[in-house]
């Protein structure tokens, strides 16, 4: 599937945009000015957002849940507390890949002193919008029907035209 070439893609596009590769500077200059250059950096923050929700594994791109009802699958293995580790697994990489979204992507309201209130605050609103990522993604995920199991891969392929159609907007100033 087309899901890293995704993220790689939007986040080059963000990184020549800012003109620089690291994540802390993308994130400080999309918290300072955003209007840079509006329309690819939109489009490579969409691009973005769809790769992340593929890669939190929600339908219809859940391949490790739709894999044992296709063929017996990696999870039919597992039952007890060892599928409770798989479990829990997945569910940790849902929320490490949706704190990079909203970290680098989602930058407003982040500490800019190191004192306790500004901390918390922080915290909190970090808190408040993973949670919103959350469920922004399960409000998509509950709309979408699961597709077949060969098909999502062509799905992939809309995600990655708007993210060279970002790239294209880059090149060209808008």
């Amino acid at each position: 599937m087309l899901v890293e070439p995704i993220l790689v893609l939007s986040l080059l596009v963000l990184a020549l945009i800012v003109g620089s590769t690291n994540l802390g500077s993308i994130s400080t200059s999309l918290a300072t000015d955003p209007l840079q250059s509006p329309s690819a950096t939109l489009l490579a923050v969409g691009a973005c957002a769809f790769a992340v929700f593929i890669e939190m594994g929600k339908i219809p791109f859940d391949v490790a849940e739709a894999e044992q009802e296709l063929q017996e699958g990696p999870l039919t293995e597992y039952s007890g507390p060892a599928l409770a580790m798989v479990k829990l697994g997945l569910a940790l990489k849902q929320v490490v890949i949706a704190s990079m979204f909203v970290s680098v992507l989602l930058p407003f309201g982040n500490s800019g002193t190191l004192g306790a209130g500004s901390l918390i605050a922080a915290i909190v609103l970090f808190l408040i919008k993973l949670l919103v990522v959350f469920v922004v993604a399960s409000l998509f995920e509950n709309s979408l029907a699961r597709g077949r199991f060969l098909l999502t891969s062509r799905g992939t392929w809309v995600g990655f035209g708007i993210a060279a159609l970002a790239f294209v907007f880059y090149l060209t100033g808008l």
